[in-house]
């Protein structure tokens, strides 16, 4: 089983829209996939339960530590942590997961919050025994927006991958609002949204 944290201090920097669209496409390919709300709005919760019956199916499971572990058949997990998380907590979750993403807006705020999580977060996952991916996705991009350049600037400097750019959409508002991820929506409507998961996908799924 391979375990993905998507996280950021920063609230509204999209790591509901991350979360559940990557579990979206584990299911759409029938890879059996959990998701695990630790944010108190709850929001990848609702998106579950309106998620209809005809979808493909991802499980919810509650709380990072069960007694038994997670189900054998489980081959991907998801957290979807809060805003305002600290770092002890943050390294805490690094010690549960295999992959960390980290998205991030382009905005002045957002680079300098992210910046500064990223420098302390290196520095813990540095005395830590246990190997992790860390990466970092770029979150509602616009094409040729002075802040998007600016978060393209700042995200080929930092000492962590920068691994996919992922376009503001209203593709995303549309899937969210109906419990659905832009994997389970008609293909040729979302096929430049789609292209742009193949990087992130296949950083997380390639082999150390």
């Amino acid at each position: 089983m391979r375990s993905i944290l998507v996280v950021n201090p920063k609230g509204g920097c999209g790591k509901t829209t991350i979360a559940t669209n990557l579990a979206s496409f584990y299911a759409v390919w029938e890879v059996p996939v959990g998701l695990i709300d630790l944010d108190p709005q709850k929001s990848s919760s609702d998106w579950l339960k309106v998620r209809p019956e005809t979808a493909s199916t991802i499980q919810e499971f509650s709380g990072v530590k069960r007694k038994g572990g997670f189900p054998s058949d489980l081959k991907r997990v998801i957290f979807d942590a809060p805003a305002k998380t600290q770092l002890a907590s943050v390294t805490r979750l690094i010690d549960m997961v295999d992959v960390v993403l980290i998205p991030v807006l382009p905005s002045a705020i957002d680079i300098r919050v992210t910046a500064k999580f990223i420098a302390d977060l290196l520095i813990k996952v540095k005395v830590r025994y246990k190997p992790v991916k860390i990466a970092v996705v770029g979150n509602r991009m616009q094409a040729n927006y002075k802040s998007s350049m600016l978060l393209e600037d700042f995200l080929e400097k930092v000492e962590i991958p920068y691994i996919a750019k992922i376009r503001a959409s209203q593709k995303y508002v549309q899937a969210a609002d109906a419990g659905l991820g832009i994997f389970d929506m008609t293909p040729f409507t979302v096929k430049v949204d789609v292209e742009a998961w193949k990087p992130l996908v296949n950083w997380i799924e390639q082999k150390d």
